[in-house]
């Protein structure tokens, strides 16, 4: 569950934080196994209008790591790193400790559509840097679609 529930009477739901839709979404590979994931750095207010954008890119982050990344291994781990900045949110999903990873070619594949076409929908933009340690992907969005 992403979206927190309002108290007292009301049914209205709340907005939820970064960091807990993060939590929600990596759930499932930590129950596997335990403290594959670190979520660091600044922790913001996420609107009920955008989690569903932001559940779906860090869902398909998760799910390219799982099948290729550093969760494809029992020794692979997933720095999330957050920072606020200038008006702008900074997300740096940093894998380590998976197979060697290398930059793909050739036709872009309904992931990768996906991804770009929901970052454009955020106003933001994303850049993904194939390092020898793991796959880095850094994604920036102005802070006021969060919240919008």
């Amino acid at each position: 569950m992403t979206l927190s529930h309002g108290h007292a009477g009301t049914d209205a739901a709340k907005p939820t934080t970064l960091h807990a839709l993060m939590r929600a979404i990596t759930a499932p590979h930590e129950q596997e196994i335990s403290g594959r994931f670190s979520i660091p750095g600044s922790d913001v207010e996420i609107s009920g209008d955008i989690i569903s954008e932001l559940a779906l890119l860090l869902h398909e982050f998760a799910t390219n790591a799982a099948k290729y990344g550093a969760l494809s291994t029992a020794g692979g781990r997933v720095d999330i790193h957050c920072e606020e900045q200038a008006g702008r949110m900074s997300v740096t999903w940093s894998e380590r400790g998976g197979p060697p990873v290398a930059c793909p070619f050739g036709k872009e594949g309904f992931g990768g559509v996906l991804i770009r076409s929901t970052v454009k929908s955020l106003d933001g933009n994303i850049h993904n840097d194939w390092t020898p340690e793991g796959l880095v992907i850094r994604l920036i969005v102005p802070r006021e679609r969060l919240t919008a």
